[in-house]
């Protein structure tokens, strides 16, 4: 999402002189090219370019979270369809606050994510009622529906599409989020279906990169998707600084995986090395990696929890007494 550059090596967008030199004789410079933090996103470095992220100060080479969102707020005044992407499992906590000062009037398509997730038996239905109030009647903004989709399985992708189409009423269309929450992905997926559907000028190389790295998209990236008229743009990402993919550095993300598969525990409450559960949670702490710790004071017996995240993550049960004063 940024220019191409010989100069600075350890500025985005880098690509060395004599690669740069031969894409260009052979007039394979747009959208042919990866520079090289791009390449190491594409095989899984974890490469920072915000300033912030894991704590990062600024340096040479970083960019802020303002300058980021700074490059959205010319959407308020473009008759454009917005794809709003919103983790499902967080939906509060991925949702833009004061996303009305960055899309303006435009509807907003909503698209809860990661609905692989959700525990079986969910009614998807209720779930987008919910997200209508939420919306709508709380959040007073304009909403042209609401999908459940799974990017990574393609579960929902083609209603996705679908009502993209017909939202969109010749408008361009911009996908919007908070930093990794899946935009890339799902515009990736979005492709696909569009291809799988029989549109098949839909662009299937050099799509945006997918990173577990917060921040990979640097700038708006235009792709040709519609018939006709309109552009898809995937947008910057949205740095959200409770989110913990925002804490973390590139190291800890990739120690805990946080951009793989999800696996959902539901712990038990049976403190470790004791042979029976407990009644309930209450008076004991769960140790989720160490990442999390959550104090129970009260709980009745029916309480419980559940995780989402890597594999290599459990969660410990011990008694909070045992445990010091967070």
């Amino acid at each position: 999402g940024v220019a191409l550059q010989t100069d600075f090596p350890t500025v985005n967008g880098y690509v060395p002189p004599d690669e740069y030199e031969e894409k260009r004789q052979h007039r394979q410079l747009y959208g042919m090219m990866l520079c090289a933090r791009c390449s190491d996103l594409s095989q899984g470095r974890m490469v920072n370019a915000v300033a912030g992220q894991g704590g990062e100060r600024m340096s040479a080479g970083l960019i802020t979270p303002k300058q980021l969102r700074d490059q959205l707020t010319h959407i308020r005044e473009q008759k454009a369809l917005v794809v709003k992407v919103v983790d499902v499992t967080d939906f509060h906590g991925s949702f833009l606050n004061k996303v009305r000062d960055v899309v303006g009037a435009n509807p907003i398509l909503l698209v809860l994510t990661k609905i692989d997730l959700l525990p079986e038996g969910t009614d998807l239905e209720e779930l987008k009622a919910w997200c209508v109030e939420e919306v709508v009647q709380k959040r007073r903004l304009t909403l042209a529906g609401v999908v459940c989709v799974s990017s990574k399985k393609g579960d929902g992708m083609k209603e996705a599409v679908l009502t993209m189409f017909s939202e969109r009423k010749g408008r361009d269309v911009y996908v919007l989020g908070s930093a990794n929450v899946g935009k890339s992905t799902f515009i990736r997926a979005a492709l696909k279906a569009i291809r799988e559907d029989g549109v098949f000028f839909a662009p299937a190389k050099r799509l945006p990169t997918a990173s577990a790295m917060p921040g990979t998209t640097l700038g708006i990236i235009p792709l040709k998707a519609f018939e006709g008229k309109g552009v898809l743009y995937d947008t910057p990402g949205v740095f959200l600084h409770h989110r913990l993919n925002s804490i973390l550095g590139g190291d800890d993300i990739k120690r805990f995986k946080l951009g793989a598969s999800l696996v959902r525990f539901k712990p038990i409450p049976r403190v470790q090395g004791e042979e029976k559960d407990r009644l309930s949670f209450q008076g004991l702490t769960l140790l989720w990696g160490p990442l999390v710790r959550v104090d129970v004071t009260k709980a009745s017996p029916s309480a419980g929890l559940e995780f989402f995240g890597p594999k290599g993550m459990r969660v410990t049960v011990v008694e909070t007494s045992s445990l010091p004063d967070p």
